[in-house]
């Protein structure tokens, strides 16, 4: 593994040739996941892929906060400018969804919070493909939700042009940010990638006499090379650190004067290897080391933990005109050392088959899956997928079985606290079971206008032994940690049977003229029922203080609106969420039943390589929060500036 790190940091690239203007729109339809082209033709769920030049028309500050933008997403923020977000796609738990960086695990053993920490500039990104609904039989365990796979400029074989991107920030409250990629393509054997991205402000006073602070900074350096026609050699090294005000983040407790710094090391393969014109074997390796520091208060002990990952994939692929065949092993080590939590580690081993077959306008794509793991020994999940392509519509369903397997967090969250627990904090439980769901979907596709397309989708996933954090009175836990008596406490349990029903639908549109102004956007809407039983399901019966589940619920509309007029380029978002409110009296905080914030972006394009920029995040001035006592930002003005060459 040492070796790998020095590889990747070997910096010999030779830039000396000039640089051409990119201006092309990346166009691709499909990508490959693990080997597997997903896209409208041969998937039985609901997919959305955002190109390159699709991304730098959004406004915003990290890559969970673009995602966020995208119609039937959830992400539910701390903070904002990537700080910290849950991904809860189709009302699932935080740790339900597996987000993948060219093909490997973003997820970090110690806990689902840390998912979206994605050690990439935004610049880098050339595809990112959403994959709503279980994947677990093809992605493996976390899949229950989705998946949410970033395909980067530098592992992609298609994509070898040269950059220079340079992005300035400020704003309110001592904003000051940089976004820097360097990228250059040698004769068309090595491509070489450098970005850095920066952001860091004093933040705004959310609660009284405190501010929300952030600092974030991301290196990434990668290289792909090509020592034969049929041989793809990509590696990357990446650094990124995170330090911010963590206040309420993850508890209801008063005593809470909570920061945290997480620093994420990053070093991958990937080793693509075309045997001939059907067939093809693909190789993955990834070592990823977090180290977390937090601090609860400053008059408390701090907690310390790191953990380590090693990832290992090997894939084939076999293909003709009307069938395609993928097959892979998965192999991951995963380690802690924890003062709060302990020293553990365990080992996953997995292995797959999938079939993608087509008659004419039928595709049927069953795939099967074996796991195991020593906390839930061996486990099968099937899936099975089909899709009816008609001349204006695509038909598609899909039934599987998704399982996840609960992280250190949720096995020892404080398990090994010396001194008394004080009220409201999180207790792990090792002795969790893990989850399982069966996962039902289907829906109708229509892209045959040239200036809109839509999707339709009714989902429903029936589970059990899910894993969530309850509010359990002291005295009805069992566990060696030193508790006060007759107060409540966010206790790990598996939660007996949970069912969700829902239904998401989306709108884009493009190309729409008036007059001399060009119109494009998208509207999204997500409505989930959640109950233990069919009947709670509708009327509120859900009798749980979930403290994750209880915000999943309810409806939620996004739409994001792209004007063009001669250079100026207007973009204006919006999200509005209908949920069950909550009150905490202990912190005094609400969670409220609706909200609805709006962005602003407005570029003014100088000539076709600078632009100035003004964005106005929260343009009402909305009070809200995502996460109980988790406060968002209010209004806040930034001014930027952009040269691309």
């Amino acid at each position: 593994m040492k070796k790998l790190l020095i590889i990747c940091f070997i910096n010999s690239l030779g830039f000396t040739q000039g640089f051409n203007k990119n201006d092309s729109i990346i166009k691709l339809q499909t990508i490959n996941i693990y080997g597997l082209s997903v896209n409208s033709s041969n998937s039985g769920r609901n997919t959305t892929t955002i190109s390159a030049s699709e991304i730098q028309k959004y406004s915003f500050h990290s890559i969970d906060g673009l995602i966020k933008l995208m119609p039937s997403i959830e992400l539910q923020s701390r903070g904002g400018f990537g700080a910290q977000a849950d991904i809860v796609l189709r009302g699932t738990t935080f740790n339900q969804s597996l987000v993948l960086l060219d093909g490997v695990r973003v997820n970090d053993p110690l806990t689902g919070h840390f998912s979206m920490y994605i050690p990439i500039s935004p610049f880098e990104i050339y595809k990112i493909q959403i994959i709503r609904g279980g994947g677990s039989s093809i992605y493996g365990p976390d899949a229950v939700g989705g998946v949410i796979n970033i395909i980067t400029k530098s592992f992609s074989k298609s994509f070898n042009e040269h950059e220079l991107i340079i992005e300035s920030k400020f704003g309110e409250n001592r904003l000051g940010g940089a976004n820097v990629v360097f990228a250059k393509s040698i004769n068309n054997k090595l491509y070489s990638s450098f970005s850095m991205n920066l952001i860091k402000s004093d933040g705004q006073e959310l609660y009284p006499n405190h501010s929300s602070f952030f600092e974030h900074q991301t290196f990434s350096l990668s290289h792909k090379y090509h020592p034969k026609e049929n041989i793809c050699l990509a590696i990357r090294s990446a650094l990124s650190k995170h330090f911010f005000d963590s206040k309420y983040f993850y508890t209801r407790s008063t005593f809470d004067q909570s920061n945290e710094l997480i620093e994420k090391k990053w070093a991958q393969m990937n080793i693509s290897w075309t045997l001939n014109n059907i067939s093809e074997i693909n190789l993955y390796s990834l070592y990823q080391n977090v180290s977390d520091e937090y601090v609860f208060n400053p008059n408390f002990p701090s907690y310390s933990n790191q953990t380590e990952l090693i990832n290992g994939k090997i894939h084939y692929i076999n293909q003709n005109t009307n069938h395609k065949m993928i097959g892979g092993l998965d192999f991951q080590n995963r380690k802690i050392t924890s003062l709060d939590r302990g020293n553990h580690a365990d080992n996953y081993f997995g292995g797959f088959i999938n079939l993608i077959k087509t008659w004419d306008r039928l595709t049927i794509n069953p795939s099967l899956r074996v796991d195991y793991n020593e906390s839930y020994n061996t486990q099968i999940t099937p899936q099975f997928d089909v899709n009816l392509q008609l001349e204006n519509y695509v038909l598609r369903a899909c039934v599987g079985r998704s399982i996840r397997s609960a992280d250190f967090t949720e096995r020892f969250y404080n398990n090994n606290y010396l001194d008394t627990l004080s009220e409201g904090r999180n207790i792990g439980n090792p002795n969790l079971n893990a989850e399982e769901s069966i996962n039902f979907e289907a829906g109708i596709d229509y892209n045959k206008n040239r200036f809109f397309n839509s999707k339709s989708t009714v989902f429903y996933r029936n589970s059990k032994n899910l894993i969530d954090w309850t509010l359990v009175n002291a005295n009805d836990i069992i566990t060696n940690v030193n508790l006060y008596p007759d107060v409540y406490y966010l206790y790990a349990q598996n939660i007996s049977a949970l069912k969700t029903l829902g239904f998401e639908t989306e709108l884009w549109f493009q190309s729409i003229q008036i007059s001399s102004i060009k119109i494009n956007g998208s509207i999204g809407y997500t409505k989930i029922f959640s109950g233990s039983t069919f009947k709670s399901m509708f009327d509120g019966g859900q009798s749980i203080a979930s403290k994750y589940l209880a915000n999943s619920s309810g409806s939620r509309l996004n739409y994001n609106l792209f004007l063009n007029f001669s250079n100026i380029e207007f973009n204006l978002s919006g999200l509005f969420k209908l949920r069950e409110s909550d009150f905490d009296s202990v912190i005094e905080q609400e969670l409220e039943q609706s909200y609805f914030v709006q962005n602003l972006k407005i570029n003014y394009n100088v000539t076709n390589n600078i632009s100035y920029g003004l964005e106005i995040i929260n343009l009402f001035d909305e009070d809200y929060s995502e996460i109980l006592g988790a406060l968002m930002p209010k209004r806040w003005a930034i001014l930027s500036i952009k040269i691309q060459i």
